[in-house]
C-alpha cells in the first residue's frame, strides 16, 4: 500500500466519534493511547488526561516512563502532548514507577498539582508534583515521599507514616478545598482520606479519617452529586478484574461506612445491587460484544461529568472511566473502558454503569428515565 494511503488510514482511525470500550483507542498520530491508571481535569474547556507510560513495557514488572499527556477539547480525539513528568526509577527505596497520577489545580495558589504513586519494591510511596501550567513540565517538590509521616503507623519494619496505595484526588465543588483518598495496605489504618494543605502539597494532620476498616479496596474514584460525596472503589486483584462498590457521605470526610453493609469478616461490601451487576447477572450476562466479567473486564480511575448532561436530562450525567489491563500484551499495557453512568433521580442511592459497546456523550439514556429530583445538582472534577 502507498504510503500515503498508511498515514491517511491512520489519521482516520485516530478521528474517533465514539467511546468504544476495550478497543485500542488511537490518539490524532494514530498511535495507541499510553495513559494509564488515569486523572482527568478540566481547564479552559480542555480535557487533560495524565497517565502511566507503560505501552511496550514488559512484564511482569511495571517500569514505566513516566506520566504522559493527552488533551482533547471533546472527550473523544486526544492529541499526545508528550511527558510531563519522568520517573524516578530507582534501585533505591524511593520509587520505581508513577502510577495513578491525579491533577488538581490548586484553590490556594492556582498552580496545577499532581499526586502520584512511586511504586517501589517493598512500600508504596507518594511523589508530589507542581506546575504553572497543566500542560507541565511538572516538578517534584522536596522530598515527599511520606506526606503522612506525623499522622500515624504504618505496616511493621515501615517507618512512620502511612503507605500510599491506589489513591484518587477530589476539590468540593462548592468550597474549592481539596482530599486526598487513599488505600493504606494495612488492616490497622484501613482506607483513608485527609484534606489537603492550602497549597495542596501535604495534609492536614487533623483532618485524618479512617473511611473503612478494610485496606482491602483500590481504585477509588470520588465524584460529587445530589448534596453528597459518592466513593467508588474496586476490590484487590492485581491485574484482574474485581469488585465494585460504592458509598456515599453526606461530607467529603463523612461517615462513607454508613452507606455499606457489613459481611461475615465484618468488612464493608458496599451497596446491593452493585453499581456494574455482577457477572451473569441482569446487564453483565456473556453475550456477543459484551464481557460477562466483573466489572466489564475494567478497573475504576476516575469518573468525570458528562458536559452534555443537563438538570432534568435522561442523558448519563457521569462517565464511568477504567482500565482493563493487559500487561502481557506489548503494544498496548491495556485499553479503556469507558461507560454511561446513571443515577435514579427519585432515590440517589441507585447507581448504575450500563454495558455500550459504542455510544456518545449525547446518545446513552438513563434505565430511570428523566425525572429529577428536589434540589439535585451534579458536579465533579
Amino acid at each position: 500500500m502507498p504510503k500515503i494511503s498508511l498515514l491517511w488510514l491512520a489519521a482516520e482511525a485516530s478521528c474517533f466519534a465514539a467511546f468504544r470500550s476495550g478497543e485500542i483507542w488511537l490518539d490524532t498520530d494514530g498511535n495507541p493511547i499510553d495513559a494509564h491508571g488515569g486523572g482527568f481535569l478540566l481547564d479552559g474547556g480542555v480535557y487533560y488526561w495524565y497517565g502511566s507510560a507503560r505501552n511496550g513495557m514488559s512484564p511482569p514488572c511495571c517500569l514505566d516512563r513516566g506520566v504522559n499527556l493527552y488533551t482533547s477539547t471533546d472527550l473523544y480525539s486526544w492529541t499526545h502532548r508528550g511527558l510531563v513528568l519522568h520517573a524516578f526509577n530507582s534501585s533505591t527505596d524511593n520509587g520505581l514507577s508513577l502510577e495513578r497520577p491525579k491533577v488538581i489545580r490548586c484553590t490556594g495558589t492556582g498552580q496545577y498539582v499532581m499526586w502520584v504513586r512511586g511504586s517501589a519494591l517493598a512500600s508504596q510511596l507518594l511523589a508530589v508534583a507542581t506546575s504553572d501550567a497543566p500542560t507541565g513540565p511538572f516538578r517534584f517538590v522536596g522530598d515527599q515521599t511520606d506526606p503522612f509521616r506525623t499522622v500515624a503507623r504504618g505496616g511493621p519494619n515501615f517507618r512512620a507514616g502511612y503507605q500510599y496505595g491506589d489513591a484518587t484526588l477530589f476539590q468540593d465543588p462548592r468550597t474549592g478545598r481539596a482530599y486526598v483518598y487513599w488505600r493504606t495496605r494495612w488492616h490497622q489504618t484501613g482506607f483513608r482520606g485527609m484534606e489537603l494543605t492550602e497549597d495542596c502539597t501535604d495534609v492536614r494532620p487533623e483532618s485524618d479519617t479512617q473511611l473503612f476498616a478494610t485496606p482491602n479496596r483500590e481504585a477509588p474514584a470520588v465524584f460529587f452529586a445530589n448534596e453528597r460525596f459518592y466513593l467508588w472503589v474496586s476490590g484487590c486483584m492485581g491485574w484482574a478484574p474485581t469488585t465494585t462498590h460504592l458509598y456515599t457521605a453526606p461530607t467529603a470526610l463523612g461517615c462513607f461506612n454508613c452507606s455499606g453493609l457489613n459481611n461475615s469478616k465484618g468488612w464493608l461490601v458496599g451497596w446491593q445491587p452493585p453499581p456494574i451487576p455482577e457477572p451473569n447477572q441482569s446487564g453483565n450476562q456473556k453475550q456477543r460484544n459484551r464481557p460477562g466479567v466483573w466489572a466489564f473486564g475494567s478497573q475504576s480511575t476516575f469518573i468525570l461529568a458528562n458536559p452534555l448532561y443537563r438538570k432534568g436530562s435522561a442523558l448519563a450525567p457521569f462517565v464511568y472511566m477504567a482500565d482493563r489491563w493487559t500487561p502481557k500484551n506489548n503494544v498496548s499495557f491495556g485499553t479503556y473502558v469507558w461507560l454511561p453512568l446513571f443515577i435514579d433521580p427519585q432515590n440517589a442511592s441507585r447507581v448504575r454503569v450500563l454495558w455500550r459497546a459504542s455510544w456518545r456523550l449525547d446518545n446513552a439514556t438513563s434505565p430511570f428515565g428523566a425525572r429529577r429530583a428536589p434540589n439535585s445538582s451534579v458536579s465533579v472534577t
